[in-house]
């Protein structure tokens, strides 16, 4: 069948957000284009020169994310990682440190940097003496030329590299901004304690049209979105062979003490279901949010049987792995 605006526009709503593999197998799609624009980026690096610096790190880190919303309403878009201990160096020599690559498009060189401007004094008030703060600006003639250069890098396929946990949230602009003091703290509990060696994403990659597009009659995805700024991912990583207890104690941190600090801040968000802690106990309020009650009577009507299920699609609250591993309805 064919789904669109016009045919089976309830399918068509469901597979844009909404957990699409577990309705149906999309065999072709056709997407709509945009014309390449000029995209002006900007690198930035922050580290701490000792330790003993590492809460400066973070008050520099509390500033940054505070920024964060108007950065994204004056165009800003891009990612992020930070670590306060990490096996390998972030940049540079540092094993603590932040960095990012975030771009604007269709700006002037001048435009973006008068939009960081004030984020940048701040910050410079750090440089030199607590932390080493780089900020470079690059320009492209367009995004395929960005993406290469700045965004493009990939992993290899089939690399054990150990074992993963991660949890998200969703930040939006009171999380952000209402209170620096909540923000510090919520950012001290994601960064981990010694031996820990905690990963954090930020990704920036709402506002602008996600926000503009808060009433699409025609996309399940998760309500959210249109209203969070920053997409926080967190993780811990273990190595084969690690002892079920500790293991448990690691799948915990990341699920109630790190994502429970980010959920204390942001109560009403949510989280984003393809970089999520799949161990979330309320994940069809995270993961679909007011968009659950549509997408399940679309999953009903096209799925009946339930062929398509994964542990937290749409619909798997109707089924649980017994002790062998079977699926059983509830």
């Amino acid at each position: 069948m064919t789904a669109n605006a016009c045919q089976n526009s309830d399918l068509f709503f469901a597979i844009r957000g909404g957990g699409g593999g577990t309705y149906g197998v999309v065999v072709s799609t056709t997407v709509k284009v945009h014309p390449s624009t000029p995209v002006v980026a900007q690198t930035l690096a922050i580290a701490p020169f000792t330790d003993a610096q590492i809460p400066q790190f973070l008050d520099a880190l509390t500033i940054l994310y505070g920024a964060f919303p108007d950065l994204s309403d004056a165009g800003y878009s891009g990612y992020g990682s930070w670590y306060v201990q990490n096996y390998q160096p972030v940049f540079a020599t540092f094993t603590t440190g932040y960095q990012h690559a975030i771009a604007v498009f269709n700006q002037s060189l001048a435009a973006a940097q008068a939009t960081f401007a004030p984020t940048a004094t701040k910050l410079a008030a750090f440089n030199g003496t607590s932390l080493v703060v780089s900020i470079s600006y690059y320009s492209f003639p367009s995004y395929a030329s960005y993406y290469a250069t700045l965004s493009g890098a990939q992993s290899a396929v089939g690399v054990s590299t150990g074992v993963g946990v991660i949890g998200s949230h969703f930040l939006d602009r009171a999380a952000l901004t209402n209170s620096a003091a909540n923000l510090n703290k919520t950012l001290n509990v994601l960064a981990g304690s010694a031996g820990q060696f905690t990963g954090n994403n930020m990704c920036l990659v709402s506002g602008g049209q996600v926000f503009k597009d808060a009433s699409d009659p025609n996309s399940g995805v998760n309500p959210a979105w249109r209203r969070s700024y920053v997409h926080e991912i967190v993780s811990r990583g273990y190595t084969e062979g690690t002892d079920p207890a500790t293991i448990k104690a690691i799948q915990n941190d990341i699920t109630y003490t790190k994502v429970g600090a980010m959920r204390a801040i942001a109560p009403n968000t949510g989280a984003y279901m393809n970089e999520a802690d799949v161990r979330d106990p309320t994940y069809l309020q995270d993961f679909y949010g007011a968009s659950l009650t549509k997408l399940q009577a679309v999953k009903c009507k096209y799925d009946p049987t339930s062929l398509f299920y994964c542990p937290t699609c749409v619909g798997s609250n109707e089924w649980y792995e017994d002790a062998t591993g079977r699926l059983c309805p509830t």
